[in-house]
């Protein structure tokens, strides 16, 4: 079998349904791009454009072995069904079949998050260590678990759903119908929200970043984002008590402006231990396209993914 651009064996496609964009990836069994891509997210119609996008990646790459998919919310991994998902229209959605019947393709399903930490696991920053917590931080926030070698996804499905665990109870009010989430004070959107709240300038949270010390509005909203995750990492810490604690997502681009601060407020919360050490995520905002490939190619029935070098 050859893939659409003559490589050799077959394909793997991966696509991540966000908020703000749905984003695909092709690797071939050697771990290399040949395709990647994204566009905006159509919150009305999420399904339909999810399997639009696998019948364009199945016709450009004839070698196509398995898509993995993956969303924010509640998954049901097994069934490949999306239960809930406070920022996207895909209440009962059974994802995973209806891109296998678009495209004929056997297509697999998993929590965005989970597959964020997946991947560090195996490619990245969660090599070597016996357990560890990955938290993807973009559009939400969500947390994976890795305890030994298990990826814990939980009873309900909504181990790691800590974006919409309140750390500032009676707080602003979230989507999903609570006050004070995590997801309102520390995420991505919800930093720019805040700032622009404040201001009435949307100008992003890249900026926001970057008007730390020198605009005091950016300073507090970042400040509360630190102290929001910080608190949440403490709970996390002192229920699990994982060995390292990976920050991934659009947010960790910020380095040290984010890291830094977030080390220091977390040590001062755990009064009578050490804190586990945090570091950024060797694969970025690409943890999760690199999971749904990882994914992908176990629905297609290869391991190839255990010699990647992202």
């Amino acid at each position: 079998m050859s893939g659409g651009d003559g490589s050799p064996g077959p394909v793997f496609a991966g696509i991540d349904i966000g908020g703000t964009s749905i984003k695909w990836m092709v690797v071939d069994e050697a771990g290399d791009v040949l395709d990647e891509g994204a566009e905006p997210t159509d919150r009305e119609a999420v399904a339909s454009q999810v399997g639009g996008t696998g019948q364009r990646l199945a016709r450009s790459h004839p070698g196509l072995a398995g898509f993995g998919l993956i969303c924010p919310g509640l998954v049901d991994e097994k069934t490949g069904t999306v239960v809930y998902a406070a920022n996207l229209e895909l209440r009962g959605a059974w994802l995973a079949r209806a891109v296998e019947e678009a495209t004929g393709v056997p297509a697999a399903l998993m929590h965005d998050g989970r597959a964020a930490g997946l991947a560090e696991g195996l490619l990245g920053a969660g090599r070597g260590a016996s357990s560890f917590l990955m938290m993807p931080i973009g559009t939400g926030i969500s947390v994976a678990l890795m305890l030994g070698d298990v990826l814990w996804s939980g009873a309900a499905f909504s181990a790691g759903e800590v974006g919409h665990a309140p750390v500032f109870p009676g707080g602003e009010p979230c989507r999903c119908g609570s006050r004070g989430c995590l997801e309102v004070y520390a995420s991505a959107k919800g930093i720019a929200r805040r700032y622009e709240q404040a201001t009435g300038e949307d100008i992003g949270a890249k900026a926001v970043e970057a008007g730390i010390g020198s605009d005091p509005v950016a300073s507090e909203v970042w400040g509360t984002a630190v102290r929001a995750l910080a608190l949440s990492l403490t709970h996390m810490t002192l229920t699990v008590d994982v060995e390292r604690i990976i920050i991934g997502g659009g947010l960790s681009h910020a380095g040290e402006h984010l890291l830094a601060p977030l080390r220091q407020e977390f040590a001062s919360m755990l009064t009578f231990r050490d804190a586990p050490e945090i570091v950024r995520a060797r694969l970025g905002g690409a943890g999760g396209r690199w999971g749904a490939a990882v994914l992908a190619a176990r629905v297609g029935g290869s391991t190839s993914y255990e010699r990647w070098q992202p």
